[in-house]
């Protein structure tokens, strides 16, 4: 079985710092969306596609702190051959108060074609208006999958740094995961700890009233080796992965 979510954990972690340092008004409710095209789909240092090409999408509405989405993108085969499409639903409130910014929300993950995997997380988020933009997001796995691949109780932790240099945004990511302990879960394949490093960089170049925004990024998992010599998160073999990508936001 594959693995999930878009973007990687670097963009949950920017996009929670993002909204968290910005103040929680508006005048009327804010629509955006936008649609990519990437090298490959790796979601906390797991590839989701085995290095297959990924189009991925979302649609947000915010009114004051307050947003939703939905975040779209395929996948791995199901079980009868046909391409898995996921899509996360996404509910947030973000504010500030002076320079700390906070979230506070919850992801649905559910999967076209592999309902058996669908589950859910909430998080929470803070971010300080400062030097290289620190911010640390926490996810906590509320339902099991029907599949028993994720558990009530996985922690994962990032976190985050952001800057700019060059002309081109940079960020990096440092992530942290607690199991939940399970007779079907072996040290040797769940490792608590450090679990992997994101770094990533990207450029917006506006395009008659929309974005473009052309972007790389790097994970490198920090798991210890198992008994066979390999890397793994979620009890699935990880290895340093690269992906490109180019987004257009309108």
């Amino acid at each position: 079985m594959q693995l999930k979510r878009g973007l990687t954990a670097l963009a949950m972690a920017a996009m929670v710092s993002t909204l968290g340092v910005s103040p929680a008004r508006a005048e009327g409710p804010e629509v955006g969306a936008d649609i990519g095209v990437f090298s490959q789909y790796v979601w906390r240092a797991v590839t989701q596609t085995a290095g297959a090409t990924a189009v991925q999408g979302d649609m947000s509405v915010a009114l004051g702190g307050l947003s939703g989405g939905v975040w779209f993108s395929n996948a791995y085969p199901s079980s009868n051959g046909r391409s898995v499409v996921e899509f996360d639903w996404t509910l947030d409130y973000s504010g500030s108060v002076g320079s700390l910014g906070y979230s506070v929300g919850g992801v649905y993950y559910t999967y076209l074609y592999d309902g058996h995997s669908n589950f859910t997380e909430a998080y929470v988020g803070a971010s300080y208006d400062t030097l290289l933009a620190p911010s640390l997001t926490v996810y906590y796995t509320v339902t099991d999958t029907d599949s028993g691949f994720y558990k009530n109780g996985d922690i994962w932790a990032d976190l985050g740094v952001s800057g700019s240099a060059l002309g081109a945004d940079l960020s990096g990511t440092l992530s942290f995961v607690s199991w939940k302990s399970d007779a079907g879960r072996t040290a040797d394949l769940y490792e608590d700890g450090l679990a992997a490093l994101a770094l990533g960089a990207s450029k917006d170049l506006p395009v008659d009233g929309m974005t473009l925004t052309p972007s790389v990024t790097i994970t490198v998992p920090l798991v210890s080796d198992s008994s066979d010599g390999n890397q793994y998160i979620y009890g699935t073999m990880v290895k340093p992965e690269f992906f490109a990508g180019l987004n257009l936001a309108y």
